[in-house]
């Protein structure tokens, strides 16, 4: 690539599908022989990651499989067409094993970088795996969603139960399962525990442990954190454009000004290490990546349901259309807009006298304490300076889990998830 030519808006799609993978740096060698995680800033933790050397590594990798469900005469809108198709990920063992279910977070896929390692880390352990796209991303959405309005987490987990059921019907054709598991990152870690509760009252796969790996307390209050980050209160006189304006220069500037080529690890150690990043900035990229994922849900959302809320409703998109206006009105949606404007009346039209507070309720741990504190085939492995929760919530996981929950002091919000103690822990906890 020619550095004088840099193109200005390609550099905001690298920066933000960088922010979107959350990669990884870079440290020095003297800190790979500690067990403890290098990054102390959480919020630098939660961008870029576990540094390559401390990253668990497989000796014998698994070629998984990418399979697909097609639901028979649902409508899927013009503009998604190629998400017709459901598709997950299996990495089945050749004998009899444990299966797991892996539920990614908000807005990932299936094959996502977290999902792909999780999948072969769970494989190492010993277990058939299957790796499920959050309810929040796309192809769930339009491919298989009955509901299609994410967030709700009590619809969001009847939608993954009935597709749990269905691939589970498929694979015991062919494979021998001892036993069924299931965990989740992030969002996908209180969707495995709503499912475990589930589970308890349908008996489909009757779980023998299920592991919450990062999980929020409360999903309204940690979308309404991120939401404060892309605030006056945070950001002062500055836009969230400008934040993310000036993190395009910094990464710009980085590039002409260095001899790196390559867009790889160490150009991002190289960038985590800007002096110029203040923790409103960090806050304010974690935030808009946030915005984006929830930018592009709300979109389909409303193209699906043909809901007017973004795209008027006698418009009917087609693949010729420029998508851009209706992307931007779309990201300047704060979550708890969705919820007031469009999430409640949706339930409240299915269910009339749902209010915000059982909404709010209902996407939190809390609403399942009791559950939560009886069955000790529920842990929790997670951060204590996770940025998703507050001192209470750390509090809550404690005293709700007790010695169920193991709690790193650094990491950030899944920022050490590929860090080797981290990982082990995982398989460990879900092998027990």
């Amino acid at each position: 690539m020619n550095k004088d030519s840099f193109n200005r808006s390609k550099v905001f799609t690298v920066v933000i599908h960088i922010l979107l993978l959350f990669l990884y740096t870079d440290i020095t060698p003297a800190q790979c022989d500690t067990l403890l995680y290098p990054i102390t800033d959480p919020y630098k933790a939660t961008i870029f990651g576990t540094p390559p050397e401390l990253i668990h590594i497989f000796k014998h990798p698994v070629e998984t499989t990418e399979c697909t469900i097609a639901i028979e005469n649902r409508r899927i809108p013009d503009i998604f067409w190629y998400n017709e198709d459901f598709f997950y990920t299996t990495a089945m063992q050749d004998e009899e094993a444990p299966l797991v279910f892996i539920i990614a977070g908000t807005g990932s896929e299936h094959d996502s970088v977290k999902m792909k390692f999780l999948t072969q880390l769970f494989y190492e352990a010993g277990f058939h795996v299957v790796a499920l796209s959050s309810p929040t991303h796309i192809n769930f959405l339009v491919s298989i969603s009955k509901y299609a309005a994410p967030g709700y987490v009590p619809n969001d987990v009847k939608d993954l139960y009935r597709v749990m059921k269905w691939i589970k019907a498929e694979l015991e054709q062919d494979h021998k399962i001892k036993s069924f598991n299931v965990t989740g990152y992030s969002l996908g870690a209180m969707h495995s525990a709503f499912i475990s509760k589930l589970d308890e009252e349908r008996k489909d796969f009757c779980f023998r442990r299920v592991l919450l790996i990062n999980p929020p307390v409360s999903l309204y209050n940690s979308a309404l954190r991120f939401d404060s980050w892309l605030s006056p209160e945070n950001l002062g006189t500055k836009t969230p454009r400008q934040v993310i304006d000036e993190l395009i220069k910094a990464f710009s500037e980085l590039y002409v000004h260095s001899n790196i080529v390559d867009l790889d690890d160490n150009f991002l150690y190289a960038l985590s290490r800007h002096n110029k990043f203040a923790e409103m900035d960090l806050k304010a990229i974690i935030a808009a990546s946030f915005r984006l994922t929830s930018a592009n849900m709300i979109f389909c959302s409303d193209v699906c349901l043909n809901a007017g809320y973004v795209v008027p409703v006698d418009k009917h998109l087609s693949t010729g259309d420029n998508l851009m206006p209706y992307i931007k009105v779309a990201a300047a949606i704060k979550f708890a807009d969705y919820i007031d404007e469009y999430l409640l009346p949706y339930l409240q039209f299915i269910k009339p006298g749902t209010t915000k507070g059982d909404v709010v309720k209902n996407c939190s741990l809390n609403s399942i304490v009791d559950y939560l504190s009886e069955t000790d085939k529920i842990m929790v492995l997670g951060n204590e300076d996770d940025i998703i929760l507050n001192q209470h919530d750390v509090d809550f996981i404690r005293k709700t889990f007790g010695s169920r929950a193991v709690l790193f002091p650094r990491g950030g919000h899944c920022g050490n998830l590929m860090f080797k103690p981290f990982a082990s822990k995982a398989q460990e906890m879900l092998k027990r």
